[in-house]
């Protein structure tokens, strides 16, 4: 797999200015060399891909120094004369071993082995993605920032000039390169680990003073190839719905593990719980795998994960029981969520505050009414019944958004809390009816846009079960 000239070209004067910077190329201890030891040549490694560019340095030379290969490949060093170059290896078919000749004015010259690796085919959309990402920074600095990607395959692969766009402050993308391991981390941020400045105690494979996350705009951050190719979305550009930075913490966001969604799903992120790799206190793992246990979890359980998936409320507040259902996405503990209505009374857990552990694929109803009750899935919540004529359904984990509708009955209905729900995460425009079903795709998973045209008004109510509409 060829790299362009002009990526290449422009990672070399990356190199020549900053050292090695990004590609944290692991350099094994392989002093010999052989021919006139007047002149020597010193590598950034002895190993390389054939899509991974090589830093080489040469010392002790008379006047120019001149570079070669044997077998002799044509254009693999930019310059092509010089102490300091950056060899572009050849595309191979298969693992090869080459000389690369450093040679001076007076005819000295010396030679070094190298191995170059096939890569193979390129990443495709899928085997990389974003893991995490500590937009709030950590507890030592708030400029303490970084990006954590993931190589899903058990393949290496040398990203060379890849992008993040919006993560050099809104607006800029943020370029970078490096070697992926197989199953691996890949850590980009603003410290190095040796600085006092960052709370990072694992190694960064990737130290860019130009990482910038703004917490006001989440994102979207969108990871893209060389070629433009999007291979990961996260964030909306709205308000962040995982992370923390108050006073008390900070956390990341961090990406379930099971998840591989590669556009926008924020079911499949949450607040990290835990700390690992950081010397602060900081709720992050960078360098380490996700925990997958929220913040939000109590007794020692995760907090589950859901989607509002089906309301009925009564235009006549009263004449019926007014009630919403919950589909659990992730399996865990309903002790902190909270269903609200925005009026400001009696909202409080749709559990009582009691723990009660959910597994994935059931669905929960949640009835207001005038004392706490429960029956299996059923909650009984001591609320008073939503609107009829329109009102707003938002569903919390504590303090953070997992789902939210605007509903209404008759067109001329106005949104007193529009403002309060666009700055929770909700986009679109209300539903008009009293009663909606969320629709599912055809692999019988459900829309999560939160858009009105996701949801079915003409269908009939299905509590306690799948729905019937899809798109």
């Amino acid at each position: 797999m060829k790299i362009p000239f002009l990526f290449i070209l422009l990672i070399g004067f990356s190199f020549f200015l900053n050292g090695a910077g990004c590609t944290k190329i692991e350099t094994p201890v392989r002093p010999e060399s052989s021919g006139d030891q007047s002149i020597s040549i010193t590598p950034d490694g002895f190993e390389i891909l054939d899509t991974e560019p090589l830093r080489l340095k040469s010392s002790g030379g008379e006047g120019t120094v001149s570079w070669s290969t044997e077998p002799p490949f044509e254009g693999c060093f930019q310059p092509a004369q010089g102490d300091l170059v950056l060899f572009t290896p050849p595309d191979v078919g298969e693992e090869l071993f080459i000389s690369i000749i450093a040679s001076d004015s007076r005819g000295s010259s010396v030679r070094i082995e190298i191995r170059i690796i096939d890569e193979g085919p390129p990443p495709v959309p899928g085997d990389v993605l974003i893991n995490e990402i500590a937009w709030p920074g950590t507890r030592t600095s708030v400029y303490d920032e970084y990006i954590e990607i993931a190589n899903k395959t058990d393949r290496t692969f040398y990203l060379n000039n890849w992008k993040i766009e919006n993560a050099a402050g809104a607006g800029n993308p943020l370029t970078f390169s490096g070697k992926l391991q197989p199953s691996s981390l890949f850590l980009i941020a603003n410290y190095p680990e040796s600085s006092e400045k960052s709370a990072i105690t694992c190694r960064v494979d990737c130290t860019e003073a130009s990482l910038s996350l703004p917490n006001s705009q989440a994102g979207p951050y969108i990871l893209k190839n060389h070629c433009g190719e999007i291979f990961d979305t996260v964030g909306d550009g709205g308000t962040y719905r995982h992370g923390k930075n108050d006073a008390v913490m900070r956390a990341s966001m961090a990406r379930f593990t099971s998840s591989i969604d590669r556009e926008w799903n924020p079911e499949s992120w949450y607040t990290e719980g835990t700390s690992v790799n950081l010397s602060d206190g900081t709720c992050g793992t960078p360098g380490a795998p996700n925990s997958d246990l929220s913040d939000t979890g109590s007794s020692g359980e995760q907090g589950a994960n859901a989607l509002i998936t089906e309301f009925f409320i009564d235009v006549n507040d009263g004449a019926v029981e007014d009630w919403a259902e919950l589909f659990i996405i992730h399996e865990g503990n309903l002790k902190n969520f909270v269903l609200t209505d925005l009026d400001g009374d009696s909202d409080s857990s749709i559990t009582g505050g009691l723990d009660c552990v959910i597994g994935a694929g059931e669905y929960v109803q949640v009835i207001w009414s005038s004392t706490f009750s429960r029956d299996g899935n059923i909650f009984y919540i001591p609320d008073v019944n939503p609107t009829g004529t329109k009102d707003e359904l938002v569903l919390l984990r504590g303090e953070e958004f997992l789902d939210g509708i605007c509903y209404c009955s008759t067109v001329e209905a106005q949104f007193d809390d529009r403002d309060a729900m666009l700055d929770y995460g909700w986009t679109g425009e209300p539903i008009r009816s009293k009663h909606a079903s969320r629709r599912m795709d055809e692999n019988g998973s459900y829309l999560r846009s939160m858009q009105a045209s996701d949801w079915d008004v003409e269908t009939q109510p299905t509590p306690g079960a799948p729905n019937h509409s899809s798109p």
